[in-house]
């Protein structure tokens, strides 16, 4: 059996770097848009047996269990780690064979990108996908769910690849460009819409595409004088 975990905060304190250029509101059915297309991408790949997630988030939960989802409730937010790590416990609690962990922030991930990790983890105990900056893990399969301990953040990526290292794990680093944009700035938001703009397929049955449409975000980027904090 292989679970899909996505941990998923509470939408009122996401994308707080989003501030200046997203109200309350707009950061929250952001938030919202982008878990819906990650939950529609996990449906739709080949070889995971359930979706979990980890969340006390009400809209975050009413969309899994639409989409027949495990839902892990947490009891306050602690963060990414400790809310993967509760679903890796439950995992392996289940026999869980192996798990996928994804981030709720990755609109443009598709069935073929977590199908892709799906089939690399048949000969890999360990793949990971990097985030667009090299730094941040924005796909990790594991096999079994306990192989290696897991903490994200701004250099998890190195991180877990020389914790896989120094265990000696069967190893893949798998770039995946679409899985490695997640956002969390204004220029990830502006390098989304780029992407919607020059490849309409992904924008076809996209929440976020439409909410990006919604807010004439390109326009609002274009206009504003406010200048973006490069990572």
């Amino acid at each position: 059996m292989i679970w899909a975990i996505v941990p998923v905060k509470d939408f009122h304190t996401a994308k707080q770097r989003l501030n200046n250029w997203l109200s309350p509101e707009e950061r929250r059915e952001l938030a919202a848009a982008m878990l819906s297309d990650v939950l529609r991408a996990l449906g739709r790949a080949t070889g995971l047996d359930r979706i979990v997630l980890v969340t006390r988030e009400p809209q975050a939960i009413a969309r899994a269990r639409a989409v027949g989802a495990l839902v892990i409730d947490e009891p306050f937010n602690q963060g990414e780690s400790a809310a993967v790590d509760r679903a890796l416990a439950r995992a392996i609690g289940a026999c869980v064979r192996a798990v996928v962990v994804i981030p709720g922030d990755v609109p443009l991930v598709s069935p073929d990108d977590v199908t892709a990790m799906v089939e690399a983890g048949r000969h890999h105990q360990v793949v990971l996908v990097p985030s667009r900056d090299q730094r941040g893990s924005n796909g990790v399969w594991l096999c079994p769910p306990d192989a290696l301990p897991l903490c994200f953040g701004s250099d998890s990526f190195r991180l877990h690849r020389e914790r896989a290292q120094a265990r000696n794990l069967s190893t893949l680093v798998l770039h995946r460009p679409n899985l490695a944009l997640d956002i969390d700035t204004a220029d990830d938001l502006h390098e989304l819409a780029l992407r919607y703009d020059s490849h309409p397929q992904l924008a076809a049955r996209s929440e976020t595409a439409a909410f990006l449409r919604a807010i004439r975000w390109p326009q609002r980027f274009r206009s504003s004088g406010l200048k973006e904090s490069r990572r």
